[in-house]
């Protein structure tokens, strides 16, 4: 298992440190650190160094969402912010479970398995939340029918989709306790709003295009911008 990597950069980043700490120490590896400036050549520099790393451990930037290292980090990216526990005081709640956004993609699969196990390692449960948007089909032309548009429920079919994204994780995992989570609306601010009850958050760094499209790189890339909880990108 390679090092935790903690990204220095003009911002505070207490909350970046000490989460960064606390993964290294229970990993049983090294904590290094690695200064980031804003630059697209640092990044691509950042990026290289990460070859061998466990994850990439950066602060929250006022909604700066890292694109480069994003898209080019070796590694999982995390993004962590600074006011956690003030928040969750202030709402009034305790955060609980590890969420992770789904969608039928190769790297959704690999985002649910990287949630899976901090789940298992962590002792929460697995949130695993699949989103998707009304759309409308009209009828073809020259049919007697109804011609304005007609929404189409995807409920099922997303929630088959998610079903069968789980079955290799409650396979591999049967003690986790997996919570299944159908939602309507735009992934980004349905994840951003759940991320605020999570411990940690999980998503794919993009998803798949077209009609089984839930979660895009500019899904991700919302996410990272707008963190509620720790949230760790999987690419």
């Amino acid at each position: 298992m390679g090092d935790v990597i903690l990204g220095v950069t003009d911002a505070d980043g207490t909350g970046a440190r000490e989460w960064a700490f606390r993964r290294a120490e229970a990993l049983g590896v090294t904590l290094r650190e690695l200064l980031i400036a804003p630059t697209r050549d640092d990044a691509d520099r950042a990026a290289a160094a990460t070859a061998d790393a466990e994850i990439l451990v950066l602060p929250e930037e006022h909604g700066h969402a890292y694109r480069a290292l994003l898209a080019h980090a070796h590694c999982p990216v995390a993004i962590v912010p600074d006011r956690l526990d003030a928040d969750a005081e202030a709402r009034d709640v305790a955060r609980t479970g590890v969420l992770v956004g789904v969608d039928a993609s190769e790297v959704s699969a690999r985002a649910l398995d990287f949630a899976a196990r901090e789940a298992v390692r962590t002792g929460e449960p697995l949130v695993a939340l699949a989103a998707w948007e009304p759309v409308s089909v009209g009828t073809e032309p020259g049919l007697d029918l109804w011609t304005g548009p007609m929404p189409v429920d995807l409920t099922e079919a997303t929630a088959g989709m998610l079903e069968r994204m789980l079955e290799p994780v409650r396979a591999e995992h049967p003690q986790l306790e997996v919570r299944s989570r159908i939602d309507v609306g735009d992934a980004s601010a349905l994840i951003e709003d759940a991320s605020r009850g999570a411990v940690l958050t999980v998503v794919g760094s993009h998803g798949r295009t077209g009609l089984s499209r839930l979660l895009l790189g500019s899904v991700s890339e919302r996410v990272a911008a707008h963190v509620g909880s720790p949230t760790v990108i999987v690419r």
